[in-house]
């Protein structure tokens, strides 16, 4: 997605790499030795996809990639874990009818796997029955305060804080599909970006921001700039990749395919 722009004036730019690393299943893995399907790759390859130059090869990947995200479920879906945290496993406080995508099969769902699909799904404009139980499921394990952490909101008693980069995830995804009551997400972020020393968390939030048609970004946009300026020989791929859409002009926006 970062070098979309390069990619539209360049054939096939990135976007063969991608392709050839598609799983058989149709999913894409973590990790290309394991071969492990796996949700939010397989969520961030469609996402890329469906910014880059369109193709026949890349929309058979992409039906594909969905057909295989409409059989993954988080395993909360099944009617005996339903019936194991409703009835005896109250450490955590969640609603097992809500959910959404694990990061591999045979667990439960997380919010940064849930939220790529999500986005995934709004970019390529694909309609699902998933779609409404993952937003639920989004809302129900957001954090007291505000903001999103990994899992849950709460766990063994305990209100859980929110961490930047999946709540940054999870008001994008939200917002893509109009469903999210923007208030106490976009406060925590805006709050914590102030202090946040982590370029990938910083480009996220920017991201999610800017995405917040209502919130201005430019304070933390600059705080990005000059932390990128210092860093960027020594940042990932991952965390350039962020802070380069983060970066554009205007800012890169969630939204369908270009």
């Amino acid at each position: 997605m970062a070098l979309r722009r390069i990619a539209l004036r360049r054939s096939n730019l990135g976007t063969t790499e991608l392709l050839n690393s598609q799983l058989p299943c149709g999913a894409w893995s973590n990790c290309p030795v394991t071969a492990i399907p796996n949700a939010y790759a397989t969520g961030l390859a469609l996402l890329a996809l469906a910014h880059c130059k369109p193709s026949e090869r890349s929309e058979e990947a992409a039906s594909q990639g969905f057909k295989w995200l409409e059989q993954t479920r988080g395993r909360e879906s099944h009617w005996l874990w339903q019936w194991k945290f409703r009835l005896f496993d109250r450490k955590v406080r969640f609603d097992p009818g809500k959910s959404g995508w694990p990061w591999v099969e045979n667990t439960v769902s997380w919010v940064a796997p849930t939220a790529l699909v999500l986005l995934a799904y709004a970019a390529w404009g694909k309609s699902s029955n998933r779609i409404s139980s993952a937003i639920a499921m989004l809302q129900d394990r957001a954090c007291p305060s505000g903001g999103w952490n990994a899992g849950n909101g709460h766990a063994f008693g305990v209100d859980l804080d929110p961490h930047p980069d999946f709540t940054a995830m999870a008001v994008c995804a939200l917002r893509a599909h109009g469903q999210l009551d923007s208030r106490k997400a976009a406060q925590y972020l805006e709050r914590r970006l102030q202090s946040c020393p982590s370029t990938y968390s910083l480009a996220w939030g920017v991201l999610a921001l800017a995405n917040l048609l209502e919130i201005s970004a430019t304070s933390v946009r600059e705080s990005l700039r000059r932390m990128a300026d210092a860093q960027a020989s020594t940042m990932n791929t991952t965390a350039l990749a962020l802070t380069l859409l983060a970066l554009e002009t205007p800012v890169f926006r969630f939204g369908r395919r270009a």
